[in-house]
């Protein structure tokens, strides 16, 4: 046996070699590695990226690329273990930059990003630059983006005679207009068929905060799931699914076969057929409806439900350079790419997000009302507009390298009957705590830093119980940073 295994070790070692000489006499110019997997979508933007290069000069004397890109597969958690390990591709997609650059994988691009057009202040502003930020340098760039709201299907309201919602509204609206919508719509039938919205429990987020609280506190050293406003928004959506009935629950969401694949699951096919009344997502859904038989109906694009502070969840896919590539030149003009217009045009056209750099978006009569595409109404323009106002990426702390969502986990418990929504948001915010402590005693170049922070954090608590204003400075959470900003609680900018 171990004299096979010897044989076949040798073998492919010497399939390997062929491949590689074979490799590098067909490719006389080098390749760059960009881990983003191998989609319609992301060949076609290689292939974009390819037709950039040869527009702007980056050729030899033959006509030929000086050099390419290769798309290759891999999930998060595998890309980080390779970057770790010092295996991964020149660009990395998909980085969450907070839980990858305290690894020291990322390459900084700081200075690079402002001399070409990269720096978000410039472009979607501070709160969505966070996502691209670590330690107030800069280390990746968007590739798209989303700030996801409610999309309507208008003709389903006007067939149950109901009026939609307007563009702002608040839970009472919510549950008001949602119970006229599913006595409507589910008159007559046997059992309830019709869904005011689509599951969402993503909205105990914005609730929260609408009420000023987040997850993090503001230098995100520790969780706050107990306060009020988390209790108050996770109470206010259980409400929604289990006694208002306005939002299936797990078991009824799955209940009906989904139309072929889908970037909202089962959620667009639903709202296409006229199941659900609206679904959280973005304009990235059209990738969807574009295909579906039955996906040309009127949309409307409406902010989620909330209180007092008028904010929406801001996402981003970003890619970022591989410390330990030897192409990072080639990498550097490949994020320049993607604040150019070629690529902007792309992202524009299918619909796939926002584009990275919104000068392109912006007064684009194509972004705003796609040719022939009247009917997706204001999904676009609603998207950009909150993107540039009142979206805020989730905070997320270097010291809790876990990418898990602790709100889901709270309302899988409450919805099980398995614990209150109090005791459900202690659990998570003990497990979260917890989490921080054992990551910063078990990595020493956390600590210090980690130190210093709770230290400001006890500054601020202070000034916060004396009605004092806090140096903009010191608040590392991108929500209470803006949040803040926008009471007017800061004292400087």
């Amino acid at each position: 046996m171990r004299r096979c295994f010897i044989i076949i070790a040798l073998l492919l070692g010497i399939a390997s070699g062929i491949t590689f000489y074979t490799q590098k006499n067909h490719h006389a110019h080098p390749q760059i590695v960009w881990t983003a997997g191998l989609s319609p979508d992301r060949v076609e933007q290689v292939e974009a990226f390819h037709g950039w290069l040869r527009a702007n000069g980056y050729v030899d004397k033959d006509g030929e690329l000086l050099f390419t890109v290769r798309l290759e597969t891999t999930d998060n958690q595998s890309a980080l273990i390779q970057a770790v390990s010092g295996m991964a591709g020149d660009l990395i997609d998909h980085v969450p930059v907070k839980r990858f650059a305290p690894m020291g994988v990322l390459e900084e691009i700081t200075g690079f990003a402002r001399e070409n057009g990269l720096d978000p202040a410039v472009g979607y502003g501070e709160a969505a630059g966070d996502l691209l930020m670590y330690g107030g340098k800069q280390y990746a760039y968007f590739c798209n983006l989303a700030t996801r709201g409610l999309l309507l299907n208008l003709d389903l309201f006007e067939k149950y005679g109901v009026e939609p919602p307007p563009e702002e509204w608040t839970p009472a609206d919510f549950e008001r207009i949602g119970r006229e919508f599913v006595r409507k719509a589910n008159a007559g039938r046997p059992r309830q068929e019709v869904f005011f919205s689509g599951a969402m429990p993503q909205a105990i987020l914005p609730l929260a905060r609408s009420l000023g609280a987040d997850v993090f506190n503001e230098t995100l050293t520790a969780a706050t799931l107990t306060d009020p406003a988390f209790v108050r928004a996770l109470e206010t959506y259980y409400g929604w699914v289990y006694r208002h009935h306005l939002i299936p629950t797990a078991a009824e969401a799955t209940s009906t076969e989904s139309e072929g694949t889908s970037v909202n699951s089962e959620a667009t096919p639903q709202l296409a057929a006229g199941r659900y009344g609206m679904i959280l997502t973005g304009r990235y859904v059209n990738m969807d409806l574009r295909r579906f038989r039955n996906g040309r109906f009127r949309l409307a694009f409406v902010q989620l439900p909330e209180w007092e502070y008028k904010n929406l969840v801001t996402t981003s896919r970003n890619t970022a350079i591989y410390k330990g590539s030897k192409h990072k030149e080639q990498a550097r003009l490949f994020l320049k790419f993607l604040a150019a217009k070629e690529y902007n045009d792309l992202i524009i056209r299918s619909s796939d997000g926002l584009p990275p750099n919104p000068e392109w978006a912006e007064g684009n009569s194509e972004f705003r009302t796609p040719p022939g595409r009247e009917f997706e109404g204001d999904l676009h323009d609603n998207e950009l507009k909150w993107t540039l106002s009142i979206g805020i990426p989730e905070s997320q702390s270097p010291y809790y390298p876990l990418g898990d969502n602790k709100l889901s986990y709270a309302f899988a418990k409450v919805e099980s009957k398995l614990a209150s929504p109090e005791e459900a948001l202690k659990q998570a915010e003990e497990a979260i705590n917890y989490s921080i402590r054992s990551t910063v005693e078990g990595t020493a170049s956390l600590q210090e830093e980690y130190r210093a922070a709770c230290e400001r954090q006890r500054q601020i608590d202070r000034r916060k119980a004396a009605g004092e204003k806090i140096p903009a400075g010191w608040i590392r959470n991108p929500f209470y940073r803006k949040f803040y900003r926008d009471r007017g609680m800061l004292a400087d900018h």
